[in-house]
């Protein structure tokens, strides 16, 4: 076989791969928009970021730390939320010093309006926003404990801020 042959040939392989790594890393994914006026998620995710969202079956293993798209009702209409999943079923989110913790461990510099919220329930999460001094924000803070059900997506990756 002649070197250019061979060089075609390695020039189809690497494409027809590089195609394949895409349709992986897209498969089941879509990005999303963070509304402009949405700071819930900064400095993280400023509003107007578009972020890479990978869509979760109600069966997927929720993490601590993981950012994800849930759904909130505000009055009639329900809206999709971004936030960071703070604490899991049984973990004991409370106050310290006016604080929030989980599991006895403060969230710096998250602060808790009213009292503490207890333990998380089963089939539920404890998320918040990323901004702790944006509190017009919806989030376990304000909506309690958010059903397990809501939680539609995990950000992947930001795509441009």
């Amino acid at each position: 076989m002649s070197q250019r042959a061979v060089l075609r040939v390695a020039r189809i392989v690497l494409f027809g791969g590089a195609l394949v790594a895409v349709w992986f890393f897209w498969s089941g994914r879509e990005t999303l928009t963070i509304p402009a006026d949405d700071g819930s998620m900064a400095p993280t995710f400023p509003g107007g970021s578009r972020v890479v969202v990978e869509y979760l079956d109600g069966e997927a293993e929720l993490e601590r730390g993981m950012d994800v798209v849930y759904l909130s009702r505000d009055g009639d209409v329900l809206r999709a939320r971004f936030g960071r999943i703070r604490a899991l079923p049984g973990d004991e989110v409370g106050a310290a010093d006016g604080l929030l913790t989980v599991n006895g461990e403060p969230i710096r510099p998250m602060k808790l309006p009213g009292e503490a919220m207890g333990p998380v329930p089963p089939g539920h999460v404890c998320i918040l926003a990323l901004n702790p001094l944006e509190g017009r924000y919806p989030d376990s803070r304000r909506l309690g404990f958010i059903p397990r059900a809501d939680v539609k997506a995990r950000i992947r990756a930001v795509v441009r801020g």
